[in-house]
């Protein structure tokens, strides 16, 4: 039992021995889990840092009529020794024997539906904000993605998982698909037209959770562990208001809820708060071995750690701080410092739970709008209660704002960052509670959140090196933060 303030809050701690648990394995990616997720080629490959960038390996293809296993055991036979004995240049050979050039499992694709001049864009009265707008507009043709038919086919030689559907990537080395970018890619496609493509992108995050049970953070086997913040639920509600195709609706809506059914199965935590007992959300992903495409970074951070236990949580708080998007910053970091202290499963985050309760919120609108009363009133009832909750946890009166609550410390982080804001983007409060947008207006300009020309920083610990804190300032945080006030109906 723990005190903050008013708050009596109660938890079940959990067994703090992990298990080893890989990335991938045989039952979510047969053929080629001991390539891609484990083994001892992967070890050798990032042992003898044959690549600068861990990501390149593990997306590399295996050549036609290679076999996982057969490979594996090629390689075991031919160097016995430890992989620390094994020379780089006997490394590099093998690997370029036997595996093609990365990224070409993907073909650049065409947008049929794309336009020069999307209509949308001749609202936009300031004549450099339009010029802006066209130029990432033509930058739509460019990221552009299908996975070639030859990975439906033989699946076991690509670390690339297959979707039929064409779509829309981050860029640079991010290759593939990416979970929580995608909804701020699907609203710019909204923008410029391209409702097909958006449409081609939600049918392609429903396969992955009729697949999987949940969208992975990526498009690779090495994410099957892992997710990103929730917001297929949130993409499908852009679609729906922009088109208001309710048979769209209806075949995605039993997938939005398989998907809240992963989080509250997987993701979730009992608590007694004032006597009331609840459910709230972690990033909390259960593998507990160095992270594939950075595997080189967390092996690196993990050497100087004894205990084998203590070494495996951390590579399951990394994991779990990926999970969350914000990889990393010193919001999950125990000294407010350093990397080698994070403790992502301790903390119970605000945003997490603010995105559930979006979730809530978007499945009972839905359910309304395609005549389904019965469950629209349900999950309904489900948000008002959650959000109830939501406040009763995360709300703190003397610091005007919503925080993370830390289950170590058994206090609230104060500290400033970015997420502060999402609950006003979600909607996660009272209707008639404009004072608590009005409250966090101000405690942002007392904290000088907006002093900055560029946006508002991701936090603003200034001695931090992460890229998820200050000076940074990413897009999606400033959207929601924008947005946010925006929807407070605050007239300040």
């Amino acid at each position: 039992m723990i005190i903050e303030g008013a708050q009596e809050i109660t938890w079940e701690a959990e067994d703090k021995v992990r298990n080893k648990t890989q990335t991938c394995d045989q039952h979510s990616a047969p053929g080629r889990y001991m390539i891609y997720c484990s083994g001892k080629l992967l070890e050798a490959v990032m042992a003898t840092r044959l690549y600068p960038d861990s990501k390149t390996f593990v997306d590399r293809p295996m050549k036609e009529g290679r076999e996982g296993k057969k490979l594996i055991r090629e390689f075991e036979e031919r160097f016995p020794q430890p992989v620390n004995e094994i020379k780089v240049e006997d490394v590099r050979k093998f690997v370029d024997e036997n595996f093609d050039e990365e990224g070409h499992e993907l073909k650049s694709c065409n947008l049929a539906d794309w336009s020069s001049y999307p209509s949308k864009f001749k609202m936009i009265k300031d004549n450099n904000l339009r010029t802006f707008a066209l130029k990432l507009n033509v930058i739509w043709k460019e990221l552009c993605r299908e996975v070639k038919p030859v990975v439906q086919n033989f699946p076991e030689r690509f670390s690339i998982i297959y979707v039929p559907h064409r779509f829309v990537v981050p860029g640079g080395r991010f290759r593939e698909f990416y979970y929580w970018d995608a909804y701020w890619i699907v609203k710019g496609l909204i923008i410029s037209g391209m409702m097909d493509t958006v449409k081609s992108m939600i049918r392609n995050f429903a396969h992955m959770i009729n697949t999987y049970g949940f969208v992975p953070n990526g498009g690779r086997i090495y994410y099957l562990q892992r997710s990103q913040p929730p917001l297929f639920a949130p993409m499908v509600y852009e679609y729906y208001e922009a088109t208001r195709d309710k048979e769209f609706i209806r075949e995605m809506l039993p997938v939005i809820e398989k998907e809240y059914n992963f989080w509250r199965v997987n993701r979730s935590l009992a608590l007694t708060v004032d006597g009331e007992a609840m459910t709230m959300y972690q990033y909390r992903t259960p593998s507990t071995v160095p992270r594939p495409e950075s595997y080189r970074e967390d092996f690196m951070l993990a050497d100087a750690i004894q205990d084998e236990n203590d070494k495996r949580l951390f590579y399951q708080n990394i994991a779990s701080a990926a999970e969350s998007g914000w990889d990393f910053s010193i919001r999950w970091f125990a000294d407010k410092h350093s990397l080698a202290t994070i403790e992502t499963t301790n903390i119970i985050p605000v945003d997490l739970n603010a995105y559930i309760c979006f979730n809530l919120h978007i499945l009972g609108n839905l359910h309304g709008e395609v005549g389904n009363q019965h469950k629209s009133n349900a999950w309904i009832s489900e948000y008002i209660k959650f959000r109830g909750q939501f406040q009763k946890l995360f709300y703190v009166e003397r610091s005007k704002g919503w925080y993370d609550y830390n289950l170590r410390t058994k206090r609230h982080n104060t500290d400033f960052f970015s997420s502060i804001a999402v609950p006003l983007f979600t909607q996660c409060y009272e209707p008639l509670s404009i004072i608590k947008s009005d409250d966090l207006y101000d405690k942002m300009e007392e904290m000088g959140a907006f002093n900055f020309g560029g946006g508002v920083p991701t936090s603003l610990q200034k001695h931090s090196s992460q890229q998820w804190d200050y000076p940074n300032g990413w897009a999606p945080l400033n959207h929601m933060i924008i947005e946010g006030l925006r929807k407070s109906d605050n007239p300040r």
